[in-house]
């Protein structure tokens, strides 16, 4: 199918292509991030405490600090990890929200958030969270490592703030542009 037959079927159906596209970009980056998540979860305790030790004195190095237990860096890890992954579970939502305005979520004749950004932030969040409970269930199989509900809390903290933050970059943006949020009522 050449490339103008794609166009006009696309725009009989009002689909964007460019959204398209960017979903189906950012949905591969993040199940690769959600690979490279559970490669990391899949390291024995030695591959892991090897892994937090090297970046430790990484940072020994760079910032001519003394720090001496890895405990910190593994709870920045972990929470860099999943605000990774929010990041890109919230673009790709909100990307494929907008491929066709038929199918988006301001045409669902039942509206259960008040807004499009509020869906892709709650729909984000929990996909977010379902993944760090599954990453903490696969480590209960991995040789040396255990799930802990604590780790769970460490990677929320992570998704909370990333998501707080698009809220707040999001509501600038509408401000900028003099628009406000449509909400549905």
């Amino acid at each position: 199918m050449t490339t103008r037959k794609l166009k006009d079927k696309a725009h009989e159906k009002q689909i964007s292509l460019r959204y398209l596209f960017l979903a189906v970009f950012f949905w591969i980056i993040t199940l690769l991030w959600i690979a490279v998540i559970f490669h990391f979860s899949n390291q024995d305790s030695n591959e892991s405490a090897g892994f937090s030790h090297m970046i430790m004195n990484m940072i020994n190095e760079l910032f001519s600090v003394e720090i001496k237990d890895d405990s910190v860096i593994r709870m920045i890890a972990h929470s860099s990890e999943f605000a990774l992954l929010t990041i890109l579970s919230y673009v790709a939502l909100s990307s494929t929200n907008k491929i066709s305005s038929k199918t988006s979520y301001a045409e669902s004749p039942v509206k259960l958030m008040r807004s499009d950004n509020e869906m892709n932030i709650i729909f984000t969040l929990w996909f977010s969270i379902i993944n760090s409970i599954f990453d903490e269930y696969h480590q209960l199989f991995v040789t040396g490592r255990d799930g802990s509900i604590m780790d769970v809390l460490i990677d929320l903290i992570g998704i909370v703030i990333i998501l707080i933050i698009i809220r707040v970059i999001f509501t600038i943006y509408l401000k900028t542009r003099g628009r406000t949020e449509i909400v549905y009522t």
